[in-house]
């Protein structure tokens, strides 16, 4: 099954991204965009963001698990972090979980606009608010 056949398709597209950093109130605003590649097996995710005064960028492959429906994204990034994360998008509900990070947000029926939450996990276990996170969808790729 190739991943344009999946509920993921739903992210393709250039978005505007904006939030707010909870710690410190700080600005969240850049762009995130989402293209199918290599024959619509993968989708490539790429951040520009800043947060704060501080840039930030991402590049992430997605790929589906044929038999669950379930994504796995590898990322890397400007600071030289890597890792690993599973998402689901199920009707409306988008979830992705990392070690120690969580994102849990919705996709209004018009796939143009996201918002959810992003939560970091403290070292007694406790999940935090870290950002506040809308993207609206700008153009289809």
């Amino acid at each position: 099954m190739k991943i344009n056949s999946t509920n993921f398709k739903r992210l393709i597209g250039i978005w505007k991204t904006s939030g707010e950093i909870v710690k410190d109130n700080s600005i969240l605003d850049g762009t995130d965009s989402y293209e199918f590649i290599l024959d619509g097996n993968f989708i490539l995710h790429k951040a520009n963001v800043k947060m704060g005064k501080e840039k930030s960028e991402t590049v992430e492959l997605i790929s589906i698990d044929n038999s669950s429906g379930k994504a796995s994204m590898q990322y890397f990034n400007s600071k030289g972090e890597r890792g690993l994360m599973s998402a689901s998008l199920t009707g409306n509900d988008f979830r992705i979980e990392g070690e120690g990070l969580k994102f849990i947000g919705t996709i209004n029926d018009e796939n143009s606009e996201l918002t959810g939450k992003w939560y970091l996990q403290a070292e007694n276990q406790d999940w935090t608010e870290f950002i506040n996170l809308k993207l609206q969808k700008e153009s289809t790729l």
